[in-house]
């Protein structure tokens, strides 16, 4: 977790001068796209009630992956460029998302509950190959833990 100090100051009081200096610690996180910024106190609260909040961008990236899988295997859409078109996406990035149909049922699994290892983004899975086997892919997501 990271932590950023914030220091006050120096305040000036009559003829002495008096320095303030504040801690708080702050956890800045980026979720679904938006920068979320959270005390400590209000981290471990919400982590105790809820446990850990989902990566939205995500989950609705895998839902997109087997949505659009859905339709290719039932012949309603012939391509991923087809699908491109009808959603005004470009190509590179309907088939991102697609590959997302190759992950482990187990990792796919630990999204939808938000128990992947906290490295593991959209933003990872487009930049970083994908091993076909299943246990290599273990082995590759489990290295993006902070």
């Amino acid at each position: 977790m990271n932590y950023f100090y914030l220091t006050g100051t120096p305040v000036t009081t009559s003829n002495s001068e008096k320095q303030i200096s504040t801690f708080i610690p702050l956890k800045f996180a980026k979720r679904s796209g938006r920068c979320v910024v959270k005390t400590a106190e209000d981290a471990m609260k919400t982590a105790e009630l809820h446990g850990p909040l989902p990566d939205t961008t995500l989950m609705n990236a895998l839902a997109k992956a087997f949505h659009w899988q859905r339709l290719l295997d039932r012949g309603i859409v012939h391509s991923g460029t087809e699908i491109a078109r009808k959603e005004n996406m470009d190509l590179a990035t309907v088939n991102e998302i697609l590959r997302l149909t190759l992950l482990d049922p187990r990792i796919i699994e630990s999204i939808l509950r938000a128990r992947q290892p906290e490295g593991l983004t959209m933003n990872w899975l487009n930049t970083n190959p994908i091993p076909w086997e299943w246990n290599k892919q273990h082995k590759k997501i489990q290295g993006t833990s902070s």
